[in-house]
């Protein structure tokens, strides 16, 4: 009967524990995501979304060239060039990069950018 007592009290120490383990992951589990959340929306509120001219592209392969130039820039997010409209749509954090800059990057690759123009949301 003695032998009972002891094996019985590691058993239920051992159910807390795991218990209260269980309760202290989840919890740092949910303040990451609300972290996460949490930068995710400052990310959004940050960035603004726009369109500019681009003239001078001919084909598929400029439309490409145009996309990767300004993907490839720090800051911009989210690049869709129109080959038809002669535009290019996208996501830039103006705390990052300057219009000028994004101009500048399009002209360096011989394709004439024009003035960046904030879409309504």
């Amino acid at each position: 009967m003695l032998t009972v007592k002891p094996l019985f009290a590691k058993v239920y120490m051992s159910c807390i524990l795991v218990v209260a383990l269980s309760i202290t992951s989840c919890a740092q589990q949910q303040k990451k995501e609300e972290s996460k959340e949490i930068q995710q929306q400052s990310k959004t509120t940050a960035m603004k979304k726009v369109s500019m001219p681009v003239s001078g592209m001919v084909c598929s392969a400029c439309q490409s060239n145009v996309k990767n130039t300004m993907k490839s820039l720090d800051g911009i997010s989210e690049v869709e060039v129109s080959l038809e409209k002669k535009y290019a749509y996208f996501l830039y954090d103006p705390a990052k990069i300057k219009p000028e800059q994004i101009q500048k990057a399009v002209n360096d690759k011989g394709y004439t950018a024009g003035k960046i123009q904030k879409i309504s949301q």
